[in-house]
């Protein structure tokens, strides 16, 4: 059985209704559904099937402590870091962002060697792309 330490995650997926193929700002989003922690990746699943979707997540029973879990546009979205590059959604201590290939070496290059310097071991990779390479 869960606790308030280890809570059941409801993950709600909602999909971009921006039809044209700029989806660096869009605004209005439809309901797609909501998976439990046993099924959490389909929500992921779910949303890499539309050109723009993302993955809201909270504790069950407290819907208004939702965030961000994933996002995904086809392409990918504008470099956080650089603004320049696009890259996939990425897992980072600062939540999901979009990180292009290149923002993703350096960050977690920066990480290893924060690690280092705090005494800790060498953490070894840090970011993930939350979405397949080709997306």
């Amino acid at each position: 059985m869960p606790t308030a330490a280890d809570p059941v995650w409801v993950h709600t997926v909602l999909i971009c209704e921006n039809t044209s193929t700029d989806h660096n700002s869009c605004t209005e989003w439809r309901y797609a559904g909501e998976h439990r922690d046993t099924d959490g990746e389909q929500a992921y699943a779910t949303a890499r099937e539309h050109p723009h979707a993302r993955v809201l997540r909270h504790p069950e029973h407290y819907p208004r402590h939702r965030s961000l879990a994933f996002e995904h546009r086809f392409g990918g979205g504008p470099c956080a870091a650089c603004g320049i590059d696009r890259g996939p959604c990425t897992d980072t201590p600062a939540g999901p962002l979009f990180l292009c290939a290149t923002c993703v070496i350096l960050l977690n290059n920066e990480l290893r060697r924060s690690f280092i310097r705090l005494g800790l071991p060498d953490p070894g990779p840090q970011l993930g792309a939350l979405t397949r390479p080709d997306q």
